[in-house]
């Protein structure tokens, strides 16, 4: 069953190392969260901590994105490895199965800071930022000729905690600030995901890490190639699992569930765990997706059948072998936090990016648009370009430096762009940004709320918007429901006068990118053919080449010269303001001259002011359930009375 937790809570009036202090957090610990500017633990810290630290519970949390989550776990698995190394700091299992005595603190792993770990080429690194993104650039002294090293009595150190998430940037991001949070202790923390070469994470692993963060992947990869620091995943003392539902859904992350299995082998290890189980949407049950819906039609003794919220937190209970469970849900019953304003646009398809371009060149401010796939990114990426917004893409198919490294320019430039799949939504901290808007409306309610939880953070105001188009009306309702939304979202206000201007940019910036495309396929497909008679060493008869050379020397050059005239005729309308400040009076009615002295208002109090007017089309209405109409006839029966 799920519960609010009540606990005894720190004094209203206590801050700091008070607060804190309360909830049984050490004081190494507690001095590095006060010097990062965290003087009061959120509401799901303070009612996970205890039980975690106090009462080794294990802890099933449901907390809103930006809540502290991170810490909620981090902190009680920091306290747990800091009192075992105090306890057992001398006895160590050597590689070859005995056991030796030695002073961790001495040992030449521990003596060597996060700078020694890692010397692999630049172009495979980032450098994690004061703000927590990327990877760390590292040095070892440890040469590898391609031979493995024999065998040695070297002491191997205990792995004492496992941290598991869903993708690479979570996993950057959870180690960025568990290291800030163990600064001036010996707690080495390592990360293992893709997009690194396992040589160098093996030479990390090496050093005796006592948290290893990861993803399911990678991890299991290593572990099937016998890495001995990652063979003792059986014996690890605490086991954390960030956005588990989404990690244990079925056809996803495989390797999880051969993880769990090698892990839960023996019951006496299940029983010296703590584990650990958060993520925003734990107690949220959507509808049976459509295609699931069709195959249990089909198929009489499908037992697919949507869950209630206690029979998902069961079968995750069931699943992961947790013993007593501390339940702890301190989400709201829409999904998402009371700071965050939501609101749409309803346009259609070709509209989109009018209304997106509109948004962002009205309001300016860090925003986050989001795309159900990869190539609707690639498309708004290189669009969006043309139109000089300088947007940063972000989907699976890139490598995880470049991914990493547009997530850093996100982060650093000011009023910055990042058009991304749905990589991004889960679990990642980017401080500042005030819009997220979603380009197509999400699959699932899950989706929306993760999207919408990368604004409106720790307290800070934010701004989603979900571009609707009509063909997305029966997933929009869905999620309302899910939501448990009794009224439509209200509808951000847009002046269709400016709106005009707009659509011309588009349009030109539309036509740029086509003959651009064609320019590129047009080179693509000769070099092909020329490349194709070499290689089957066949000769091309010249009169015919010669006319079909000309032919596109004739098309390229008339597209070439259409795409400089598109060009210049772009650069001409961007020097131009779009929505100018200081037009006389004279031919503007008052509404207009109102709405252009918006353009420097902030996006969320536009809306909210748009909600407070009466009659305005910014005003919730009764929700209107998707039901297909009875008496409209469907396509094939048109089809038959047309015959």
């Amino acid at each position: 069953m799920v519960e609010n937790m009540e606990v005894d809570q720190p004094s209203e009036n206590a801050t700091g190392g008070e607060a804190w202090s309360a909830l049984g957090v050490p004081e190494e610990i507690k001095r590095n969260l006060i010097e990062q500017g965290f003087l009061t633990p959120t509401k799901i810290q303070t009612l996970a901590i205890p039980p975690a630290i106090f009462g080794k519970r294990d802890i099933l949390g449901a907390a809103e994105t930006g809540s502290g989550k991170t810490l909620a776990f981090g902190i009680p698995i920091l306290d747990g490895i800091m009192k075992l190394k105090a306890k057992h700091g001398k006895i160590i299992k050597t590689a070859s199965g005995s056991f030796k005595e030695v002073d961790m603190n001495e040992t030449e792993c521990d003596n060597e800071s996060d700078e020694d770990e890692d010397n692999e080429s630049k172009a495979e690194e980032s450098t994690i930022s004061d703000n927590g993104i990327g990877l760390v650039k590292v040095i070892d002294n440890v040469e590898i000729d391609g031979f493995p090293e024999k065998a040695s009595n070297k002491p191997l150190k205990p792995l004492y905690a496992l941290i598991l998430t869903p993708t690479r940037e979570l996993a950057v991001q959870i180690r960025a600030h568990l290291i800030k949070a163990a600064a001036n202790t010996d707690i080495r923390i390592a990360l293992v995901v893709g997009g690194m070469a396992s040589v160098k994470q093996e030479r990390i692993l090496k050093q005796g890490p006592e948290i290893v963060i990861a993803t399911p992947g990678r991890l299991w990869e290593l572990i099937e190639l016998g890495n001995p620091h990652l063979n003792q995943i059986e014996s690890v003392k605490y086991l954390a699992i960030d956005e588990t539902d989404r990690m244990l859904e079925a056809g996803h992350f495989e390797e999880l569930h051969q993880i769990l299995e090698k892990m839960n082998f023996k019951e006496s290890k299940i029983q010296q765990r703590q584990t650990f189980v958060f993520s925003a949407t734990l107690s949220l049950v959507h509808d049976i997706p459509d295609y699931l819906k069709r195959k249990k039609q089909r198929n009489s003794r499908s037992r697919i059948k949507k869950l209630t919220p206690e029979q998902k937190l069961k079968k995750v209970i069931d699943i992961l072998k947790l013993k007593n469970p501390k339940v702890i849900d301190v989400t709201t019953k829409t999904g998402t936090t009371n700071n965050l304003t939501e609101c749409r646009i309803v346009c259609s398809i070709e509209q989109k990016d009018y209304y997106l371009y509109y948004f962002l060149q009205r309001h300016p401010g860090r925003t986050l648009v989001f795309c159900n796939s990869i190539g609707c990114v690639k498309r708004l990426a290189q669009l969006f370009s043309i139109l000089k917004c300088k947007p940063f893409p972000l989907h699976a198919s890139m490598t995880q430096p470049q991914r990493l490294r547009n997530l850093e320019r996100f982060q650093s430039t000011e009023n910055s762009l990042l058009i991304a799949t749905d990589v991004a939504a889960r679990g990642l901290d980017i401080p500042n940004i005030e819009h997220v808007i979603h380009y197509q409306v999400p699959r699932t309610s899950e989706s929306y709320v993760h999207r919408s939880g990368r604004t409106a953070r720790a307290m800070n105001e934010g701004l989603t918007v979900l571009l609707m188009e009509p063909t997305e009306k029966h997933n929009y309702t869905k999620i309302c429901k899910t939501l448990n939304r009794t009224e439509d979202l209200p509808t951000f206000p847009v002046v269709d006068r400016l709106l005009m201007c707009v659509k011309e940019r588009v349009n030109v910036a539309r036509d740029i990118d086509k003959l651009e495309l064609t320019c590129r396929k047009e080179n693509f497909d000769k070099s092909w053919r020329q490349k194709a008679a070499r290689e089957m060493d066949i000769l091309l008869d010249d009169d015919d080449a010669d006319e079909q050379d000309s032919e596109e020397a004739k098309g390229k050059a008339d597209a070439k010269r259409s795409l400089q005239g598109k060009k210049a005729r772009l650069e001409a309308l961007l020097k131009k303001p779009l929505f100018p400040k200081n037009y006389s009076g004279k031919f503007l009615d008052h509404s207009l001259e109102l709405s252009l002295e918006q353009n420097s208002r902030r996006a969320i109090d536009v809306m909210k002011d748009e909600i407070k007017k009466p009659n305005s089309k910014g005003k919730k209405r009764p929700l209107k359930l998707y039901r297909p109409d009875p008496k409209k006839p469907k396509l094939e029966e048109t089809k038959t009375k047309k015959k």
